[in-house]
């Protein structure tokens, strides 16, 4: 349309940041990032924020449901992704603001056992240790394609 000037611009939703836990200075989340997840996890890993980076509510997130039993208290959640023939968890909570998540921990899972085998409650620990204000967060950049 030619010269027409009521064309009605909507702002898009705003994305959604993730941060990593961090304890004493040591990035948790990028330390097992870079020593233990090959490139195809590495891949995938961040293939799995970049896509929920986009999706307005955390219920329509591919791989997420929050845990039961013990780390219910503390509203962890789990991201789950497959590279290497193993099935990857990201274990977070959300953050103080509107679309944060802290990603607290990282872990494999297969049947009801997780590597490390005390995950869940280390992921317990370090929710409450963030929320009494005894760890810190660092924002993590989600790569891009470009």
């Amino acid at each position: 349309m030619r010269n027409h000037n009521k064309m009605i611009f909507f702002p898009s939703p705003p994305l959604w940041s993730f941060f990593d836990y961090v304890m004493e200075g040591h990035n948790l989340i990028e330390e097992w990032y870079q020593e233990e997840l090959s490139e195809e996890a590495q891949f995938n890993f961040d293939a799995v924020l970049k896509n929920q980076q986009k999706v307005e509510s955390v219920l329509n997130w591919t791989g997420f449901k929050y845990l039961k039993g013990k780390p219910k208290e503390e509203r962890i959640w789990q991201l789950d992704f497959i590279a290497d023939k193993r099935q990857y968890r990201l274990l977070g909570v959300f953050g103080e603001r509107r679309k944060n998540a802290v990603l607290i921990l990282g872990c494999y899972h297969k049947g009801d056992n997780y590597t490390p085998k005390d995950a869940l409650e280390m992921a317990r620990k370090r929710a409450r240790a963030l929320r009494e204000g005894r760890a810190k967060t660092s924002e993590r950049k989600i790569k891009s394609d470009s």
